[in-house]
């Protein structure tokens, strides 16, 4: 084992910053020449190339460096309580999504709605279970490889502090989707992602929070279908903005974040040498955390109020 540690950090020194900062480039210069081509032709089947290229493309660059794969993309057998600790992640993370999106779509409601409809379309365009793979299941090992896998352990052998690496790999992901109405929710998404790999080394978990990321809330909303009524209500949203009170709603169901970050980060600490710890470290802890959590329903109910009783485009002063 001592020695595999000594062989990889032998070999880490051979890959630089640079050498993600040139891969990253030509993914993004391949994306607006060539990748933008293929999925504008092909669209979800081009969206399947796309994601082979970019696995393609890391494994490419690992040989060239003749660094041993398993040092760039770790994988392990799963332990039950990370696998809980990354899902418990991933509902806090969506529920901090939401309001953070439904705030954007209040200020571009046409923009955001946009975006929304033009995914969800070439999304639908062909079988579920072909859609599942290709929009879920890839991104999930593809993507990966190249950010969590790649591009990370380039800037692991300069910088060591998780924080830095998981903002500068955040507004990397976020710059990698290529619209600027993705680029905040994105870059939140792949910091969090960062944090999970730096915290558990096991590229398998960040894989499984970004195929949940993209699984669930596209298969719920395929189970109620682009009804008539649906397709009329998100007109009126689109037409007339997202109303003040429901933005209070999403708001105030936030207050489930701050414990459930802090779970999880337990969790995907559980059973490492020192990393594990109490579950509640300090009486003050617990009062932060009490606090964060009240402060976003108070902030939500004092929207929902504003919105119910002052906001034009709020349902109770529409029929009012």
């Amino acid at each position: 084992m001592e020695k595999d540690r000594n062989f990889d950090t032998d070999n880490r020194r051979k890959l630089k910053p640079w050498h993600g900062l040139l891969l990253f480039g030509i993914v993004m210069v391949s994306f607006y020449t060539v990748i933008a081509w293929a999925q504008m032709k092909w669209g979800m089947y081009g969206l399947a190339l796309t994601e082979l290229y970019l696995l393609l493309l890391s494994i490419v660059a690992v040989k060239l460096l003749k660094i041993p794969i398993k040092e760039i993309f770790p994988l392990e057998k799963p332990k039950w309580k990370k696998t809980l600790g990354v899902l418990l992640m991933w509902a806090s993370s969506y529920a901090l999504m939401m309001p953070v999106t439904m705030f954007m779509a209040y200020f571009f409601p046409k923009e955001i709605f946009a975006v929304s409809e033009g995914l969800n379309e070439v999304i639908y365009s062909v079988p579920l279970i072909l859609s599942v793979f290709i929009s879920s299941v890839m991104p999930a090992v593809c993507e990966e490889a190249l950010h969590r896998g790649f591009i990370l352990k380039s800037f692991q052998n300069k910088w060591k502090n998780k924080w830095f690496l998981s903002l500068l790999m955040g507004i990397i992901f976020g710059v990698f989707h290529g619209s600027i109405w993705r680029f905040l929710p994105t870059a939140i998404l792949g910091g969090i992602l960062t944090y999970i790999m730096l915290e558990t080394e096991n590229i398998f978990y960040p894989a499984l929070f970004h195929f949940t990321n993209n699984f669930l809330p596209s298969f719920l909303a395929s189970l109620s279908g682009n009804t008539p009524q649906a397709e009329a209500a998100s007109e009126i949203l689109v037409q007339q903005g997202i109303p003040v009170a429901f933005l209070g709603v999403y708001l105030a169901m936030a207050c489930v974040v701050p414990f459930g970050f802090y779970t999880a980060n337990y969790l995907l600490r559980k059973g490492d040498p020192g990393k594990e710890q109490r579950y509640m470290k300090s009486n003050g802890m617990l009062i932060t955390l009490v606090i964060l959590t009240v402060l976003p329903i108070i902030l939500g109910m004092m929207i929902f109020v504003y919105g119910l009783f002052f906001d034009t485009n709020s349902f109770f002063s529409i029929y009012r």
